[in-house]
């Protein structure tokens, strides 16, 4: 391995899944929810894409919109803005790891 190699360890395995998803920033407010979609998850969190923008360490509120919805609390660790387009994605942990399998 040269000096330039970068190897990441990651929490969980991914698995790339489209779902529609509603966000909420300040989760337990009254803000607007947000619309999404994933791009992959795993039992710690999941990247996301939608037209908002949201501050890295922002605690949401994700509510996929099929099957069974059940809420989980996440926070935003990073954040990518296309420069093309109006799409931003970001990587979301949740706050207590999910306890269904991924």
């Amino acid at each position: 391995m040269n000096g330039t190699t970068h190897q990441y360890h990651r929490k969980g395995h991914r698995l790339p899944v489209k779902l529609p998803f509603s966000l909420v920033p300040s989760a337990g407010s009254k803000e607007i929810a947000i619309l999404g979609e994933s791009i992959n998850l795993s039992k710690y969190g999941m990247r996301v894409r939608t037209e908002t923008e949201l501050p890295s360490g922002q605690i949401v509120e994700v509510t996929l919109l099929e099957g069974t919805p059940h809420p989980v609390m996440a926070r935003v660790v990073w954040v990518w803005k296309a420069t093309s387009s109006n799409l931003c994605e970001f990587g979301l942990e949740y706050v207590t790891p999910s306890v269904r399998p991924v």
